[in-house]
Order: structure tokens, then sequence, then C-alpha cells
């Protein structure tokens, strides 16, 4: 009999979940799920380095396990893919593992690195979240790279999800991704428009660079 090697066989509810999510890239195809629907193509965006044959390998089997769904309209195209309630589930372990990345694992993005606007504000927020002492609820609407983003924040737990809001924001924050790293980093707003309610732009200067500070540099 042909051992499965994606098995562990242990009796063991860790093993059983990597069985399901460990492999390479999983994790990162739920990661971009967590922000809403997409299409392959928008995963193909944000994973860079995977291949198409990779992704739809991991599709298909995140399908079987229940954990996305795909949308197939009959007639349409694009095939959209979105968590199920299970993949839902795993919002908290994600965001386990960004914390510890921002404890543990940090550093700054390294020159040629691959930088996707998404990842960076869920880098941020997550740092927000863990570092800073305001807890004032926040809306910020980022236009970055022609694409809309919205982050919000009850005060205590912060939300990041694709396209546009369906109400105006705080806050509107317009440029490129790379252009909001250098605000993160150094400061500078060049490149940048941000416009909105003067109190929430304020706020929103006081708490953006909080990923620079999480680990000062040694």
């Amino acid at each position: 009999m042909t051992r499965n090697v994606r098995t562990y066989d242990h009796f063991c509810l860790t093993a059983r979940s990597l069985e399901q999510v460990g492999d390479r890239w999983s994790l990162l195809v739920i990661r971009d799920l967590l922000t809403g629907a997409k299409r392959f193509t928008d995963l193909m965006d944000r994973l860079g380095g995977i291949t198409p044959k990779t992704l739809s390998q991991r599709l298909r089997e995140l399908e079987e396990a229940g954990i996305v769904a795909a949308d197939r309209e009959p007639g349409r195209r694009e095939v959209w893919y979105e968590l199920t309630p299970a993949g839902e589930d795993l919002r908290p372990v994600l965001d386990a593992l960004a914390r510890w990345g921002l404890q543990h694992a940090w550093r700054r993005p390294l020159p040629g690195e691959q930088l996707h606007a998404e990842h960076l504000l869920r880098s941020a927020t997550q740092a927000i979240a863990l570092a800073a002492a305001d807890h004032e609820p926040a809306r910020w609407h980022f236009r970055l790279d022609g694409a809309d983003y919205l982050a919000e924040s009850d005060g205590h737990d912060w939300v990041l999800t694709t396209g546009a809001p369906s109400a105006p924001a705080g806050v509107t924050i317009t440029g490129t991704a790379q252009a909001l790293t250098a605000l993160i980093f150094t400061g500078s707003d060049a490149g940048l428009d941000i416009t909105g309610e003067p109190g929430a732009v304020g706020q929103f200067r006081r708490l953006i660079g909080t990923m620079a500070a999480v680990v000062q540099p040694t």
C-alpha cells in the first residue's frame, strides 16, 4: 500500500489540520480570500511566484476539503472563489500567525521584493491592533495601484476588505503601494493624496507608522 505523503498518520488535531491546509501556498490562498471573493487572476496577482498549475491544484484541494467554494455560474467564463464558513474559521489562525510574525519574524521590505498593497495593509492593521494605544473607531478607504480597499476598526479589531466602501470613509488615501510604504517607514507622504475629516486624518497619520515601530531595527 502506497503511503499518502500528505498524511502524518498521527492521532493529533494539529496534524489533521495541517493535512488540510499545511501544503505550500494553501494558507496564503486562504489569506487572500479573507478580504473577499476573488478570481483566479486576482489570486495569481497576489501570489507572486506560484504557477497556474499549483494554484489550480491548491484551489481544488481546498474546495474538496470544504474550505473554499467556487462560484461557477453557467455561461460565465470567470470563476469566483470564496471561503466557506470552515475557511472563515481560519481567520484567527492567520491573524495569530501575523501577530507572531510581527513579534518574532519582523523585517522591513527588501529591495526588489514583491510588495502587494493588500499584504502591506494587512500587516499595517495587524501592527496597529497589536501595539497602538488608540482605540477609537476608524474607517479608511485606500485607492492603491488602481484597486480599492477598506480598513475598518471598531476600536479593538481591524477588518480589511477589498472593494470601494458603500458609504464615505473618514479618510481616503490615494496613490501606490510604494508610496504608502514610504509613509509607513519614513513618514514621507510624497505621492499620496490623503483627504478626509481633520480628526480622522490626524488619527490615520498617528497610527499608520505603527508597523515600523513594532520592532526597532537592531
